[in-house]
């Protein structure tokens, strides 16, 4: 059992540095902070666990605030590379590639094989299997937007 409250903050935060380790995310961090400006704050003045509590939120939503705009800084300093633009979503990194069809066109539905996989195309010309088309466009996320290669 810890008998002195000072220990006990710091180990409070001590364990929320850790588990900042393990959940998603970056939050506990600045009341792991906080439970360390209160360990020394209860240190050095000896103030009763009312007083403890208030410091601890108060010493929370400065640390919290100022984390929110040095992560914001950062990240306003970090852009990344158009090319990773559209690294999470494969339909639209096929804009501008030449794909061949493997079926003819049906109610402006058809097919077109991309490396080993064949993928849902639409296209509003009269293409036939085989031919070879341009994707310049994504509709609906999954549907590969076609058109006859020049």
């Amino acid at each position: 059992m810890i008998e002195s409250p000072e220990v006990a903050w710091a180990t409070i935060g001590l364990m929320l540095a850790i588990f900042e380790l393990f959940v998603p995310g970056t939050y506990l961090i600045w009341f792991g902070f906080a439970a360390f400006v209160v360990s020394a704050y209860t240190w050095f003045t000896g103030v009763g666990i009312t007083d403890q509590l208030i410091v601890f939120a108060i010493f929370s939503a400065i640390f919290a605030f100022l984390g929110l705009y040095a992560y914001k800084a950062v990240f306003q300093k970090v852009k990344s590379d158009d090319k990773y633009k559209d690294l999470n979503d494969p339909a639209k990194q096929y804009i501008g590639r030449v794909v061949t069809l493997v079926q003819n066109v049906d109610d402006n539905n058809t097919k077109v094989k991309i490396g080993d996989t064949v993928w849902l195309a639409y296209t509003e010309q009269n293409l036939k299997k085989g031919d070879k088309a341009k994707v310049t466009g994504v509709k609906d996320g999954v549907v590969l937007i076609v058109k006859k290669e020049k």
